[in-house]
């Protein structure tokens, strides 16, 4: 996702633990990309999300749904541009 350069992770884990998703286990930032291509002040953020049901396994729809989630989430909180 595309975010303000002045953004901090921190900002990101918050707008992650509003949403409450019991589902999410674990996330992990593991890239920082910046450059004058994505927009001045602007960096992009790519971010691993990990889901587990203890009790059977997640359908793609219901992940989906969470996901769907989460982004709103970070468009609204964070005003995150989502890159597809």
């Amino acid at each position: 996702m595309v975010v303000p350069a002045t953004l901090t992770y921190d900002a990101v884990e918050t707008a992650i633990n509003k949403v409450k998703l019991s589902k999410l286990r674990d996330t992990r930032l593991f890239d920082v990309f910046e450059s004058d291509k994505l927009g001045k002040d602007k960096k992009s953020l790519a971010i691993n999300f990990t889901f587990l049901d203890d009790e059977k396994t997640l359908t793609d729809k219901e992940i989906d749904g969470m996901m769907s989630k989460l982004i709103q989430s970070f468009e609204k909180e964070l005003s995150a541009e989502i890159r597809k």
